[in-house]
């Protein structure tokens, strides 16, 4: 079995590793490159696959364009049509209580300005609205996330769901999401948003368990919750979709066989399971830090609770839409989780949103008194540019890939002109060996282990291509 000591990657930097870079590979040989890949074998891969479980999606990085730049360069972009895959997200930065867990909480909400925010978002459509980027072809989903979207009054929903409706040129298909919680998120907010386009919903329940929820700092009890998640979904007229959290401290597996069990009862049209990840800047680590709440679970914990969820909703014959995503019903799509994964262009507003165009990729000034200020002087407040890097598209093509278990190495290779399937198969066939995934022909299916770890794996993929071609191994 390989150790922690022997794994060159994870023992130089993980923060390298999570960025691309590959200054942590001593010998520059081909089959030195593909042994850092390897995971452990012999042992419980589920828990012990690699030394350290990677928490952010892989394939992304760039190089950051000079800050006098970059009003040019989205000048540039702005007037080259799009091809291909859209989506666009509108970020909504309030929050009514900040959640222990959460590392994106940047402002509490004040009724007042919900008003504001939706006719400055208004403003912020329309300075690209005639632009050849935006009215080039469909936008194929749109999602409003935060922060916490429901926040907003009932009329401002509608407004904003309304204001993007008839700035974007949204598919006849599209798939017009709203993230929220239910606290303060009744009927009249409901039927605003079924009124005015909205035909999915992605509540933020984590947990079913009233004591658990509260440690966390949630709000509304168990059967608040289910009160109004049936009520939505009776209206009939939109896919309704939540997320789960495994990893809690306190939770153990009793208490998540539990919440899944809840899941099978209620009529959901899908349901995302996701492992608790903690940041140094939320009140959880510090919290765990002073010894006020109880270490979290360990990876091999949380595995064996993914595991679980896993069984219990391939058992019950939901479909499996990617790693963390199932769907019950034919409703359920996904399409913006898959294609913000992959390489689609994505059309960011709000404050905090994030975006792609082209070759590049940007962020929206995140602070919200600033983000007011440029659109009240007719200005996109792009805060950071990123220029991708060279086989950007490569690198999102595998995230995507591995996100939904199904790789395809040598169509992929094809289409990209790069013996992808040659150079990876003394990787792909350790993983294999691993128990991570199963080789059939060209395709590479993931396991129960191999969706656990599969950002870790594709991370170490990418970065094993970027290192190889960097190289020209293949010459």
């Amino acid at each position: 079995m390989r150790t922690r000591a022997d794994h060159p990657v994870f023992n130089k930097d993980i923060d390298a590793l999570m960025q691309g870079r590959d200054e942590y590979v001593d010998d520059r040989d081909p089959a030195a490159l593909a042994r850092a890949c390897f995971a452990s074998e012999g042992g419980d891969v589920l828990g012990e696959g690699f030394p350290r479980k990677l928490a952010v999606h892989a394939g992304f990085g760039g190089r950051p364009l000079a800050a006098d730049k970059v009003g040019e360069h989205m000048a540039r972009m702005l007037n080259i049509p799009r091809a291909g895959k859209t989506a666009a997200y509108v970020h909504v930065p309030f929050c009514e209580s900040h959640c222990l867990y959460c590392a994106f909480f940047t402002k509490g909400y004040e009724r007042k300005e919900s008003a504001r925010y939706a006719d400055a978002l208004q403003r912020e459509l329309d300075l690209w609205s005639r632009t050849p980027l935006v009215r080039s072809g469909p936008v194929h989903c749109v999602y409003f996330g935060g922060g916490t979207p429901t926040a907003l009054e009932a009329t401002d929903l509608a407004r904003m769901i309304g204001a993007v409706r008839e700035t974007l040129p949204l598919a006849n298909d599209c798939e017009i999401t709203v993230e929220g919680r239910i606290h303060n998120f009744g009927p009249d907010k409901m039927e605003a948003c079924l009124d005015a386009g909205a035909n999915r919903f992605s509540i933020g329940v984590q947990t079913f368990d009233t004591a658990l929820r509260r440690s966390m700092g949630r709000i509304a009890g168990r059967e608040e919750i289910l009160d109004a998640l049936r009520r939505l979904i009776a209206f009939g007229q939109a896919a309704v979709v939540i997320d789960l959290i495994y990893g809690f401290p306190g939770q153990d597996m009793e208490l998540w066989q539990r919440d899944l069990e809840t899941v099978l009862e209620l009529e959901l049209d899908g349901v995302d399971l996701y492992q608790l990840n903690t940041f140094t800047n939320t009140p959880l680590h510090r919290a765990i830090e002073h010894g006020t709440l109880p270490r979290l679970a360990d990876t091999g914990a949380q595995g064996r609770m993914y595991a679980e969820g896993s069984r219990v909703l391939d058992e019950a014959r939901w479909r499996r839409l990617s790693s963390s995503h199932w769907g019950r019903t034919t409703r359920e799509r996904n399409l913006y989780n898959h294609m913000v994964k992959g390489p689609a262009h994505c059309l960011g507003f709000g404050p905090g949103a994030g975006g792609t165009l082209h070759d590049s990729s940007y962020f929206v000034r995140r602070d919200y008194a600033g983000w007011l200020e440029e659109i009240g002087r007719g200005r996109k407040p792009v805060a950071t540019l990123m220029l991708a890097p060279e086989r950007a598209v490569l690198a999102k093509s595998l995230a995507q890939a591995f996100d939904v278990g199904r790789i395809n190495l040598a169509r992929l290779g094809r289409t990209l002109s790069l013996p992808l399937a040659g150079l990876a198969g003394p990787v792909t066939e350790q993983w294999a060996r691993a128990g991570l995934l199963r080789i059939d022909g060209e395709w590479l299916d993931l396991t129960v282990a191999g969706h656990f770890w599969q950002v870790t794996m594709a991370q170490l993929l990418i970065t094993f291509f970027n290192r190889t071609f960097q190289e020209d191994y293949t010459s």
